[in-house]
């Protein structure tokens, strides 16, 4: 049952990956930002991704997810509001509401 549910959420983590990808492909962010960004979406262990998703006291959203991706591999906050078309004010309110999703905040590397 277990291993069930870790394929769930590794097919869950890579959809959400696979979003991002193509969200950034299709930004208006010049070619060798999105290179930089998707090759570092690449390279992205999803090892601890698969551990805050099991540590966070409530699931997470698609897009709390999304945000998490961002955050891991260390995307400025205004290239965050841009792809997601948002202030980025908006970025640190929901970088708080999901540092509020977990326990200990020492697990967070963001």
């Amino acid at each position: 049952m277990w291993c069930k549910a870790m394929q769930t959420q590794n097919v869950y983590i890579e959809s959400q990956i696979e979003y991002l990808r193509m969200r950034i492909t299709m930004s208006p962010f010049d070619a060798k930002l999105k290179e930089d960004l998707l090759c570092r979406l690449t390279l992205l262990d999803r090892a601890p991704v698969a551990n805050l998703c099991r540590t966070s006291t409530k699931p997470l959203t698609n897009t709390n997810l999304r945000y998490i991706l961002c955050f891991l591999i260390n995307m400025d906050v205004q290239n965050i509001a841009t792809l997601f078309c948002v202030d980025t004010s908006t970025i640190y309110s929901v970088r708080y509401r999901l540092r509020k999703l977990f326990k200990h905040n020492g697990i967070l590397p963001f």
